[in-house]
């Protein structure tokens, strides 16, 4: 099985692929006879998504350019829809993205990709706390904006909020663990896009899903060639 997964995520057609299936799902939302902008600025978003979520599970700091440019748009199109949660984490993502591409400039091999570190047992509870405060901080946030939530959208927002800030700075520290998070955050976020009726983003992160179990095997097979 992870033959196969590596196979497909290291095969040169593997994101217009992905690009290919993002489309789709725009198309699906008719936009030539209703356009809808959140559907138009999520397609940017999901476009600027996917190449920079193949270029990190490959390792490559140019992933962390693309990843501003996606962050900027998703974090727009997750305000159109009421997602406070997610919107302020592609926020965070912005900010994240510029220490990540300075410090994978400093951390890459002589193939130019970026070293994997391995995640300790110490850091785990620093992990759990602050998975705790982040979701605390989005019901805070939420309240404080007057968003209208459901009881559902509001726990999905809040569990997608601090597992996204956790991976993201597990990400951008180079630990492989990171990816472990992207799978359920990406599971979360299919789900609370079907929820919300945003195709585009649900199929977006429907390939996240794929991608984060791709740099799962993909990490883990370098980590030994890469180990700091």
């Amino acid at each position: 099985m992870i033959r196969l997964i590596l196979f497909i995520g290291r095969n040169k057609f593997y994101p217009y692929i992905c690009l290919f299936l993002v489309m789709l799902a725009f198309l699906y939302t008719n936009p030539l006879e209703t356009f809808d902008k959140r559907y138009a600025i999520s397609l940017i978003g999901a476009i600027c998504g996917l190449l920079c979520v193949v270029l990190l599970a490959k390792r490559k700091n140019s992933g962390n350019i693309v990843g501003m440019m996606a962050a900027s748009a998703e974090s727009t199109a997750n305000v159109l829809g009421n997602n406070i949660g997610v919107a302020s984490l592609s926020v965070f993502y912005f900010i994240s993205h510029i220490y990540g591409l300075v410090n994978w400039r400093k951390n890459q091999n002589n193939n130019k990709v970026v070293k994997v570190r391995q995640l300790k047992e110490n850091h785990f509870l620093a992990t759990l706390v602050f998975l705790i405060l982040a979701t605390f901080f989005n019901i805070y946030l939420t309240e404080q904006l007057n968003v209208s939530n459901t009881s559902y959208q509001l726990i999905a927002n809040c569990f997608i909020f601090g597992l996204g800030i956790i991976a993201q700075l597990l990400l951008m520290m180079r630990f492989s663990f990171n990816w472990y998070l992207w799978i359920i955050l990406n599971v979360l976020t299919v789900a609370l896009n079907i929820y919300t009726n945003n195709p585009v983003i649900a199929t977006q992160y429907l390939i996240y899903l794929f991608n984060a179990i791709y740099g799962v095997c993909e990490w883990k097979v370098d980590s030994k060639q890469t180990k700091d």
